[in-house]
């Protein structure tokens, strides 16, 4: 079972042969050195969505640091300004969800996560954060960072929203190839919610990347419409459905999600994630849901 949530790293007691070092339970007194404040009650800041897809031993959980531009993360955790880390607590197949990275002061951060001893799980390219112009805009897209590590793999991929085109009708989607296969990238006719006729768009080569300019349709996802099917060009059982609609409701995404990546990673078995099953690829906008209202 996969259980991937923040917690607040609790400091440890350091016992050592001559000294004992004791911190308080709520948090340290004064905001550690080398970090960096969130203030998640700032609407003068801004956030980013990481997402973790790591294949971790079902037991126990590993603990991970997310990091901007070298710094820990840290909170304050009560009104007497105790400060502690963020720690994401993660254990199996991590895919399906991101973790929101709120309060971040508004700059250009190079995103890293570590685990508890400090070694790199990946680190990715720059990338600008800014406050939203409108807060609490339910429609305005976050910038995004994934990390993935698994099948001796290691990768980080940032998604800019300030890097879509002018037209809220079209998704900017890019296609990874993480599989060993040549993955197939069709765009079909949607009707009574499966594939009809398909027309080919593209081959992805394993280790490659495959772009597309997508327009989305105005029209409820039980009418007849058009979706980007992604599947393993020697097995189309294996496949990934990305709806192509507009205002495709999503959590972490409000309704809008004009530049997009699709990570190819291969069946897996998720069995903690919504929806439950076998999956084949996840999208950094709406996970392992197609992307229909």
């Amino acid at each position: 079972m996969t259980r991937a949530r923040f917690y607040l790293l609790l400091p440890l007691l350091a016992v050592a042969a001559c000294q004992t070092q004791r911190k308080p339970l709520t948090g340290f007194t004064a905001q550690p050195p080398g970090t960096l404040l969130l203030n998640n009650g700032n609407l003068g800041t801004g956030t980013v969505e990481l997402w973790t897809i790591f294949d971790l031993p079902p037991m126990p959980e590993q603990v991970f640091l997310p990091q901007l531009n070298g710094q820990d993360a840290v909170v304050v955790t009560s009104d007497e300004g105790f400060y502690d880390y963020v720690q994401l607590s993660l254990e199996g197949w991590t895919g399906g969800f991101p973790y929101s990275l709120n309060g971040i002061p508004p700059g250009t951060y190079t995103m890293g996560i570590v685990d508890s001893d400090g070694e790199s799980w990946g680190q990715a390219a720059p990338l600008t954060i800014s406050a939203p112009v409108t807060p609490l805009d339910p429609f305005s897209q976050q910038p995004a960072v994934i990390f993935t590590h698994f099948g001796g793999q290691m990768g980080s991929w940032t998604m800019d929203p300030r890097t879509k085109d002018a037209d809220p009708t079209t998704d900017q989607i890019t296609v990874t190839n993480l599989v060993d296969g040549e993955v197939a990238v069709e765009r079909c006719l949607i009707t009574g919610g499966s594939p009809t006729s398909c027309t080919p768009v593209g081959t992805v080569a394993p280790g490659a990347d495959f772009s597309t300019v997508e327009t989305l349709a105005a029209v409820p996802a039980t009418s007849d419409h058009q979706a980007l099917v992604i599947s393993l060009a020697s097995d189309a059982s294996q496949s990934y459905q990305r709806d192509l609609l507009q205002g495709s409701s999503s959590f972490f995404f409000g309704e809008s999600c004009q530049i997009e990546r699709i990570l190819v990673h291969g069946s897996v078995s998720v069995s903690s994630q919504i929806p439950f099953g076998t999956e084949f690829a996840i999208s950094s906008c709406y996970g392992y849901q197609s992307g229909g209202t």
